[in-house]
């Protein structure tokens, strides 16, 4: 198999894995208040048609704890590894962090629905600011840093590989999230939160 194959496969599971954390974490989440929950490849699904506030906060933590976990195991390998795919494995697990901050630049607000505000909130931050937003711009920051730390071709030609990657890894997140739900949302019920505080953006 080529080099560049192989480079692609590895960054595409990687870029599934990370997201697919993500939607575990929400689900482990919920299971540890008794809710029922199923972590499907792109949004997690709760098997109630309403969650109090005082739970989808923990929930809504639980997907922030899983992106953090694997762009962190990732970079933990990526500085330990000898192998070139290593790289792949880390920009395939900055993806989510890095679409959650082109979007909060984009639209002023890292994640649609109340997700992020719930997570501030059982943070103890005021649900209405951007400190999930911030805290994703410095983790993407973060992980490009610690990316051009072990650059293996010239910074100009390295710098075209990361905006490709980024494009591609964007596209394939749009990809895994309209299969998602094209697929699986007809099977589950719509969770309404009840109890939400006044005044919260659901962009």
């Amino acid at each position: 198999m080529k080099p560049s194959v192989r480079y692609a496969l590895v960054f595409t599971g990687s870029t599934i894995a990370g997201v697919y954390l993500h939607e575990i974490g929400h689900a482990v989440a919920g299971w540890m208040q008794g809710i029922a929950v199923v972590p499907m490849p792109a949004k997690e699904y709760i098997l109630r048609y309403q969650v109090y506030w005082n739970q989808e906060i923990w929930i809504a933590l639980g997907g922030v704890v899983g992106t953090t976990l694997a762009v962190v195991g990732a970079t933990l390998y990526f500085l330990r590894a000898r192998r070139p795919l290593a790289e792949a494995v880390l920009l395939g697990a900055l993806i989510p962090p890095c679409f959650y901050t082109i979007r909060f630049l984009i639209v002023g607000r890292g994640h649609d629905d109340l997700e992020w505000q719930a997570a501030q909130t059982a943070l103890g931050l005021a649900p209405t600011g951007h400190g999930i937003d911030v805290f994703f711009l410095c983790l993407s920051l973060a992980g490009i840093i610690i990316w051009s730390t072990r650059l293996r071709f010239p910074l100009r030609y390295s710098l075209l590989r990361l905006a490709g990657v980024a494009i591609a890894g964007v596209i394939l997140l749009f990809v895994l999230q309209v299969g998602n739900n094209s697929l699986f949302d007809r099977f589950f019920p719509r969770t309404r939160v009840v109890n939400a505080p006044l005044g919260l953006d659901p962009r």
